[in-house]
């Protein structure tokens, strides 16, 4: 337990590791490679979560919602460990990083969970445009037999 206070209260130091720069030899190129990939993976993680949102805003009676939640919090963390791994060539914040790995690690199972436990309804629910398509036909079936009913009617009193 003592390990976990010490870590905890150490979370934001980083003064017990050099940044990534000076461990190993970075040349300047393999090091901003690293670096410029991180923050693009960064960024994609963050715009996919905002277009869901935008998405899930647009959408009314969206099916399995806490899925896409849990798909909005996964991608968010998976792109905060790659930030936090860009960073490290200057702040060597790996405690914080264990944390946001921890935490990502979480939710990637909860919404791997998530995904298995929804599956079976997933595949069987009808998509709200299917529905009303499906609804749709049968009001016009039912239709063309009051139409067809009505015909016979009319043929019966011209006899």
């Amino acid at each position: 337990m003592e390990q976990v206070i010490d870590f905890l209260s150490k979370l934001f130091s980083a003064d017990d590791w050099p940044p990534r720069w000076v461990c190993g030899e970075w040349s300047a190129f393999h090091g901003w490679l690293y670096i410029f990939s991180d923050i693009a993976i960064w960024l994609a993680y963050f715009v996919i979560p905002a277009i869901i949102i935008f998405f899930i805003q647009k959408r009314q009676n969206i099916p399995f919602l806490p899925v896409f939640w849990l798909f909005g919090a996964f991608i968010i963390l998976c792109g905060s460990t790659h930030l936090m791994d860009a960073l490290m060539f200057w702040w060597p914040g790996y405690r914080l990083s264990a944390v946001l790995r921890l935490l990502t690690a979480l939710v990637s199972l909860a919404t791997a969970f998530a995904l298995i436990r929804d599956l079976p309804k997933l595949i069987t629910e009808r998509p709200d445009d299917e529905l009303k398509t499906y609804q749709l036909e049968k009001k016009l079936k039912s239709y063309e037999l009051e139409i067809q009913d009505l015909r016979k009617q009319l043929n019966s009193k011209s006899d």
